[in-house]
């Protein structure tokens, strides 16, 4: 689930007063990288990992850009 879509489902139970079960919530929490714990590993973790997406995104768009040139 993506960060924009936990969230959007859990405003929209806040503001209703919905009932959310605990493995939900987990996953609501968890997707929008909220943890409960006083671990910081985690964050530092998911850092990592989205510095690791955008590397390859870049290089993606790197390589597209060279075969657009190279086209040309």
């Amino acid at each position: 689930m993506k960060h924009h879509e936990a969230k959007k489902k859990l405003k929209y139970a806040l503001a209703n007063q919905k009932t959310i079960s605990i493995p939900k919530l987990e996953e609501l929490l968890k997707s929008m990288n909220i943890s409960l714990k006083e671990d910081d590993n985690r964050e530092v973790e998911f850092l990592k990992s989205e510095m690791k997406k955008l590397r390859k995104y870049n290089k993606r768009l790197k390589r597209a850009q060279e075969v657009k040139r190279v086209g040309s």
